[in-house]
């Protein structure tokens, strides 16, 4: 049984709106110089491909977190 986790992959510098199919089915949103992609991933191979995207694309890794039930409300 596959359960779905939400996490919350937080990067320096801002990714326009070009890239959001590229990391579908995460979102994006951006502040001043920062990129939150934030969605849910089945298992952590589906979550490393994210990371390994991160990766081929150069950019910089902040954090990466586990959202908990708390603050799925506000997302």
């Amino acid at each position: 049984m596959s359960e779905t986790i939400p996490y919350e992959i937080h990067l320096r510098g801002v990714l326009d709106e070009k890239w959001v199919a590229y990391f579908a089915p995460f979102t994006l949103s951006s502040g001043a110089d920062e990129t939150f992609l934030t969605g849910v991933v089945h298992d952590q191979a589906e979550l490393f491909g994210v990371l390994l995207k991160i990766r081929d694309l150069g950019l910089t890794l902040v954090s990466v977190a586990e959202v908990t039930a708390t603050e799925q409300t506000t997302l």
